[in-house]
């Protein structure tokens, strides 16, 4: 796939890279649930994501799990437990659509 910068990029090395995404997105899960520290995590795999979107701008759907991932910052232990897990399933959906549209 090619970057906003005309750089080629192994497919298969983003398919990993987004898969681990995913993964650790999901790790957020338990982290909220047994009250650990979830925020920083979740500020990190933003800062990446973001870099991600940034990178190959022909997929908008990264914004959108980039939007959510900000609301959940703005909204802290604020968001309730239901709402956080829906929108980690929601922002693990969106990237898992990037990766079967890079695998195409």
């Amino acid at each position: 796939m090619i970057t906003a910068y005309d750089i080629e990029i192994d497919n298969q090395l983003l398919d990993q890279t987004l898969k681990r995404m995913i993964d650790s997105t999901f790790k957020l899960l338990p982290l909220r649930e047994e009250e650990k520290e979830w925020v920083k995590p979740l500020k990190t795999l933003k800062v990446e994501l973001l870099g991600f979107a940034n990178l190959f701008p022909d997929h908008p759907i990264l914004l959108q799990a980039v939007t959510k991932m900000e609301g959940m910052s703005a909204l802290g232990n604020d968001l309730e437990f239901f709402e956080f897990r829906r929108t980690i399933f929601e922002i693990c959906g969106l990237l898992a659509k990037v990766k079967e549209a890079i695998e195409e």
